[in-house]
């Protein structure tokens, strides 16, 4: 087809789209439930988009949804495994009976670093 270069072009952008999303929940680790249906439906469209090109054994259209198809997969698995991992982190409030003058107890680096300075 003569035209090819437009879709190709299009799947390089919708490609380079999700480079600053699997970025930042890559960094921040975080992520929230709102977003999911988004991507289900992007899942779904982008699965029936791939199924489409294969049942007509269009190769340029398969070589451009494949890819997408799989970037897809990866941000929903990213995304529902950050939302499953910050679901699970219990955040613990400062304890009420504790004095400000208490300090932590040492890790055991700054215990061994006191040990190697010699007796006091």
């Amino acid at each position: 087809m003569a035209y090819d270069f437009l879709m190709n072009t299009a799947a390089a952008l919708f490609f380079i789209c999700y480079i600053p999303e699997l970025y930042a929940n890559w960094k921040n680790k975080n992520a929230n439930f709102y977003n999911m249906p988004e991507k289900v439906l992007l899942l779904l469209a982008s699965s029936f988009a791939l199924a489409y090109a294969i049942l007509n054994s269009d190769l340029s259209l398969i070589s451009n949804y494949g890819p997408i198809l799989a970037l897809d997969i990866i941000a929903f698995l990213m995304r529902l495994y950050y939302v499953y991992e910050t679901k699970n982190k219990l955040i613990l409030p400062p304890s009420s009976d504790s004095s400000p003058d208490e300090s932590p107890s040492p890790s055991p680096d700054l215990e061994s670093q006191v040990s190697l300075e010699g007796p006091t």
